[in-house]
């Protein structure tokens, strides 16, 4: 798949709500799609996507189903309605940029989680 199809579904899955993220990543998952997921190292090489190590399956488990707190789901949804109507103050903006981060940080740690299980199940 080509990066620019990539770069948009991963934006359209971002507008997901949690649940139907962990769906989307385990349908992935499971049909085997991750193969094509590469990224290049700086000698061009391609390698797989990175898996987390040292981590029981209960924990990785865990930190797949893993979402944004609460709280912090309320704040983003708060600073999104203000961002829509163009109401955020700069301290507001850079608040939005560090949540949607954090977003972003759980999505992939959330994603490496799920291709760890995935590839130690394709092992045994």
């Amino acid at each position: 798949m080509p990066l620019a199809n990539v770069e948009r579904v991963l934006r359209e899955a971002r507008k997901l709500p949690p649940q139907a993220q962990n769906e989307l990543v385990r349908s992935i998952l499971s049909e085997g799609w991750y193969t094509s997921i590469k990224k290049k190292s700086r000698g061009g090489k391609r390698n797989d996507l990175a898996t987390l190590s040292g981590m029981s399956v209960g924990e990785l488990k865990t930190l797949a189903d893993a979402i944004l707190a609460p709280q912090r789901q309320r704040r983003l949804r708060q600073l999104l309605r203000k961002n829509k109507v163009q109401m955020l103050n700069q301290k507001e903006s850079a608040e939005l940029d560090q949540v949607l981060e954090d977003c972003d940080r759980i999505a992939l740690l959330k994603a490496k989680a799920q291709y760890t299980l995935a590839k130690s199940f394709l092992r045994v």
